[in-house]
């Protein structure tokens, strides 16, 4: 695989590595979406606060902050769903 000169990256950012890669805006998912995955999943904040070994109040205050890191985000949707509690 060959890699594309600076210039040619500059004038086309989409383009990595002679792949297309589609280059998205990046939306915070609000706190009321963030709650919706989550219940969504069957998940609750004691389950959270479990699987990610921090405290029921920390996961509580994760999903009320609108400035959350985005990778909070992508790890809610990619929680398993719960079957049976």
């Amino acid at each position: 695989m060959r890699m594309l000169p600076a210039a040619h990256m500059m004038q086309y950012p989409s383009y990595i590595m002679d792949y297309y890669v589609e280059i998205k805006e990046i939306v915070p998912m609000s706190p009321e979406a963030f709650r919706a995955e989550l219940e969504s999943r069957g998940w609750t904040a004691d389950m959270l606060a479990k699987r990610w070994g921090m405290t029921k109040r920390r996961v509580q205050q994760l999903v009320a902050d609108v400035d959350r890191g985005r990778y909070y985000d992508d790890a809610v949707k990619a929680l398993p769903v719960v079957v049976s509690k």
